[in-house]
């Protein structure tokens, strides 16, 4: 893996349509501070690269491996890696076992160019990156105060400023989602610090998605099902 000082970020492409790929590393190239230093078709043929990338973009409908085992596979290739999910599928249970698989980022086929650059540089430096699309739907579609789970020690709305902080919002835009000053959500802010003695952005993701306060519902609002370690997860504004 390159050094994550390096301001040129190594990216890997793995796609089984060709144009589409061309396509893409062309835009890629475009920017100075990306070099694509591989591409395959297949996932036999990544495989066989003899360089370690920083980032993999990778489809994940190919020939030889199946969704549910291509960031695995790409995971014990390049364990130094990042992984960016660039694909069509937008169902929940895709977005989720990706997630939970390891993916580092997920975004949609039909995302802005600005969008996909955004996540490969997030991921580059350590962060997981969500669509803003999927992190919007997030926090459109919050469980209902019967299925919510308890949370010991916070109040109602100390675990709606827990669950839109793991999703990724800042503490503005939290106020701005909750009707709140933003006085008032720092303060809430530091209660949950406090409480739950985790002091990381990444340590809340971790609390959030063991208490279950992000998870799919009934109207298919994507969450993210996955083990984040110490890593921050990068606002989903980009």
């Amino acid at each position: 893996m390159s050094d994550p000082a390096d301001p040129v970020i190594g990216i890997a492409l793995l796609d089984d349509q060709t144009i589409f790929r061309e396509g893409l590393r062309a835009l890629i190239d475009q920017e100075p501070d990306f070099e694509v230093i591989a591409q395959a078709a297949s996932m036999a043929t990544i495989e066989a690269v003899t360089v370690e990338p920083r980032v993999v973009v990778t489809d994940l409908t190919l020939s030889d491996a199946t969704r549910d085992d291509v960031v695995e596979r790409l995971h014990a290739r390049f364990p130094q890696s990042a992984i960016v999910a660039l694909t069509v599928l937008e169902d929940l249970a895709t977005v989720r076992s990706v997630l939970a698989a390891g993916a580092d980022g997920y975004v949609l086929k039909s995302a802005s160019k600005a969008d996909l650059f955004a996540g490969i540089r997030a991921v580059a430096r350590g962060a997981l990156y969500l669509q803003p699309s999927i992190g919007i739907a997030f926090a459109s579609s919050p469980p209902d105060e019967v299925a919510r789970p308890a949370v010991d020690g916070l109040t109602p709305k100390e675990t709606d400023v827990l669950r839109l902080l793991a999703l990724g919002h800042t503490n503005a835009e939290i106020a701005q989602l909750l009707g709140a000053s933003l006085r008032t959500i720092e303060t809430h802010r530091a209660h949950i610090h406090q409480k739950l003695d985790r002091h990381s952005r990444a340590q809340l993701v971790r609390f959030a998605l063991d208490a279950g306060l992000l998870r799919l519902d009934e109207r298919g609002a994507p969450a993210p099902d996955r083990r984040v370690g110490d890593r921050e997860i990068d606002s989903v504004h980009g």
